[in-house]
């Protein structure tokens, strides 16, 4: 296929705007004082409280390797009469959006024409796919965004990482104990997932499908250092872990300020839990706790005492 110096440039200067621009990462920098290895066993927790409420806040990495170990005695003493757990917001979608989720599929099928003015990053797809699916050229049919996002799940799946835990674990041993789990709030999906599929450039596609090949070409073994130093509550290494598939997020329209607003959904739902006497528990992702004007940033900015890991 010939391609002409004019159409080939302005492919390039988007593609490389899209690169040099400065990602809106609300997350990119941490509050140092709050990222303090465990004193106890296992992961590291953070305690938020006032005078007659305790909430014990435990941070998440966003997968586990398969057979991760890690320490949860204290998971199990802290739910033990625990009147809460707290989860992240979730996202829902019903049976009545079904139609149109089909149809958001649809929109991200391509005619292939994008591995002609990205040759090499084609080229680095074809590879990586090669290695996780056995249809060698199941992605040519569709957008790079999605291209990027099949195989961050194929890769993962290869590598046994496990993007359900340990919620799973931790959600199972509250049922255990009669804790009922709540989320901090719950949003419609059909309007984000409008957005980042019709509203996304393909330069910020191509981005984020390169954001997505050096994380699976660098294979599973950044992701499982993290994964246990966050079982050993060593919070700055499991902070380390890479972040390709959260910058590829960012490239999103509207996922920036989506991620401010997590905070704040989480933010409302734990100072709600301190209305009510007693203990409870709450998990959220890592970095979303301790970044700055994160979770635990904008508590402490409202006067609400945090403890972190180190104090036991």
């Amino acid at each position: 296929m010939r391609v002409t110096l004019t159409a080939l440039g302005l492919v390039l200067a988007l593609a490389g705007a899209a690169r040099a621009q400065a990602i809106d990462d609300p997350q990119a920098n941490v509050v140092e004082a709050l990222v303090v290895s465990a004193k106890l066993p296992g992961p590291a927790w953070w305690r938020v409280s006032d005078a007659d409420t305790t909430i014990y806040v435990l941070g998440l990495p966003s997968s586990l390797p398969k057979g991760q170990a890690w320490d949860r005695s204290v998971l199990e003493r802290r739910l033990d009469g625990a009147f809460a757990l707290l989860t992240p917001p979730i996202w829902q979608a019903g049976l009545t959006d079904i139609p149109a989720m089909l149809r958001l599929r649809g929109s991200l099928k391509d005619d292939g024409g994008w591995t002609a003015r990205a040759p090499e990053l084609a080229a680095r797809t074809q590879k990586a796919w090669t290695a996780v699916d056995k249809n060698d050229d199941g992605w040519r049919k569709w957008k790079p965004l999605f291209v990027a996002l099949r195989l961050n799940g194929k890769a993962n799946k290869q590598a046994e990482l496990q993007m359900s835990e340990p919620d799973r674990t931790i959600q199972k041993l509250a049922r255990d104990r009669r804790v009922k789990a709540r989320p901090a709030a719950v949003h419609k999906a059909m309007p984000m997932l409008t957005s980042l599929v019709r509203e996304h450039s393909e330069a910020a596609g191509l981005t984020c499908l390169s954001e997505t090949l050096d994380a699976v070409e660098a294979g599973p073994a950044p992701v499982r250092v993290a994964a246990e130093a966050w079982a050993q509550g060593r919070v700055k290494d499991a902070l380390a872990g890479p972040r390709s598939a959260e910058r590829c997020e960012l490239l999103m329209p509207g996922v920036s300020d989506l991620k401010r607003q997590l905070v704040d959904d989480e933010v409302e739902g734990l100072t709600d839990l301190l209305k009510t006497p007693g203990h409870a528990v709450a998990f959220f992702p890592l970095r979303a706790l301790v970044a700055e004007n994160g979770v635990l940033d904008k508590l402490r900015a409202r006067g609400i005492t945090v403890k972190t890991p180190g104090d036991g």
